[in-house]
């Protein structure tokens, strides 16, 4: 008898916890830490051309369904430019792909230098 109240006192002090939903109003994409570069470009038109290119790629992988992972690197002469993008595999394709372009839009900023990243809270971009 005195088990059965103890475990039924331990559960009725437990706090029931609760996990993140999935419901797109929650997926705010917020930036935590991002970072820039202080390498400068050889010739920037040629970097920014590079960077849009393999950005562009990235994207096109993230929106196949199932893909939460992608890369894609551009090494002609000059500036060669490499990337990566990882979703948390509870995000939908849409949902991955639209934390990606927040950390795009964060990351299009960084012209002055070459190597950036972003974290965000569904994702992370470089």
């Amino acid at each position: 008898m005195m088990s059965l109240l103890m475990a039924f006192l331990v559960l009725f002090l437990i706090k029931p916890g609760e996990s993140q939903t999935n419901i797109s109003d929650n997926n705010i994409n917020t930036p935590i830490r991002s970072f820039c570069g202080r390498n400068p470009p050889i010739i920037i038109s040629n970097f920014i051309q590079k960077r849009n290119s393999t950005l562009g790629e990235i994207r096109r992988q993230l929106s196949s369904n199932g893909v939460f992972y992608a890369t894609a690197q551009s090494l002609a002469e000059g500036d060669s430019v490499s990337g990566a993008a990882l979703c948390r595999n509870y995000l939908t394709t849409a949902q991955c792909v639209a934390c990606f372009d927040v950390g795009v839009s964060q990351l299009i900023s960084c012209v002055t230098g070459n190597g950036a990243y972003v974290f965000l809270d569904n994702c992370f971009v470089r």
